[in-house]
């Protein structure tokens, strides 16, 4: 059996195919390009918004935190104090990697670890005075984001984008 490998690049606005032989067109028939590089360009929105976000946070002087700590502060600047299951299922993460990301947070001294007053094995997770601080800067490094992301689009082009997007994501 013979496998055709191929990468699909995306440059400056165009689709550049780099294909290991000459049997595309029997391999890429069934394939219609302009849509099905949606995982690619989610991808690669994922990395250039992260890259983003990390250089915002450097610039800002927190530079210790990672754009994934903006999921789980966001979270608790929102809920007040959850628990660390209620957290993952916010930030829609395993609660093993919230759990390593919290406790990063608890040593940062932005979030503290505090037993449920009604369950001693359940742990709250709740924002410390230096991690409510931090609302300012992520409230800035949002807005520096989302105009980047929906640089010129039209208000009804957004909310058609994310209602996309949702969809896509409800079918996981």
């Amino acid at each position: 059996m013979h496998h055709t490998v191929f990468f699909v690049f995306i440059k400056e606005e165009e689709i550049v195919f780099q294909v290991d032989n000459s049997s595309i067109s029997n391999y890429f028939g069934f394939m219609n390009f302009e849509t099905d590089i949606i995982i690619s360009l989610i991808a690669r929105i994922r990395e250039k918004s992260s890259r983003f976000i990390a250089s915002e946070l450097n610039r800002l002087g927190l530079g210790d935190l990672k754009p994934i700590h903006g999921d789980i502060l966001l979270a608790l600047f929102q809920q007040g104090e959850p628990t660390m299951k209620e957290l993952a299922d916010i930030v829609d993460r395993k609660k093993s990697t919230v759990t390593t990301l919290v406790e990063k947070l608890v040593r940062l001294g932005y979030a503290e670890k505090n037993q449920d007053i009604n369950d001693s094995r359940i742990f709250r997770i709740s924002l410390t005075d230096n991690g409510r601080g931090l609302k300012d800067c992520l409230i800035e490094i949002s807005v520096n984001l989302l105009g980047r992301v929906y640089k010129d689009m039209p208000e009804q082009e957004k909310k058609q984008v994310v209602k996309s997007l949702k969809r896509i994501n409800d079918n996981w």
